[in-house]
């Protein structure tokens, strides 16, 4: 396997009007090399599969195949890349979508999280991010 490693000048959170109102910043992530399971709040399955294209702390952006509205509480699988893939789990909201027009294929989305599943979870979304150079406020 290839050891996969970010350009520095991906560690750099965007300044956008967007991410203004963020409250972590974001690490870009090759989403080729990421997958996300999605399933709504509460299901027991995960019935979605996708690409991370940034993470932190506090949310993330990926995009799926299938739309999901604003408001919507799901609950995700994160498996971002590097010579050990990190996983983790969140539950959150999606808070907008990110594509400007409605096209076929996949729709970038925003969401929230509200939620680790677990404690370690947690923790390892935060190695992962400090590892990759990005200072995450307390």
């Amino acid at each position: 396997m290839t050891d996969f490693r970010l350009p520095a000048s991906d560690t750099t959170p965007s300044t956008d009007r967007k991410t203004e109102a963020r409250r972590q910043p974001r690490l870009k992530i090759p989403a080729m090399y990421s997958l996300v399971r999605v399933r709504p709040a509460g299901a027991d399955r995960y019935c979605w599969t996708g690409h991370i294209y940034d993470v932190s702390l506090s949310g993330m952006r990926f995009e799926l195949d299938q739309p999901l509205e604003p408001g919507t509480d799901i609950e995700v699988r994160g498996i971002l890349p590097g010579q050990e893939h990190v996983t983790f789990q969140a539950t959150g909201k999606i808070v907008r979508f990110h594509d400007e027009e409605p096209e076929l294929g996949p729709t970038r989305m925003g969401m929230v999280f509200e939620q680790f599943h677990s404690e370690v979870d947690q923790d390892r979304l935060l190695g992962y991010l400090g590892n990759h150079g990005l200072k995450i406020a307390a």
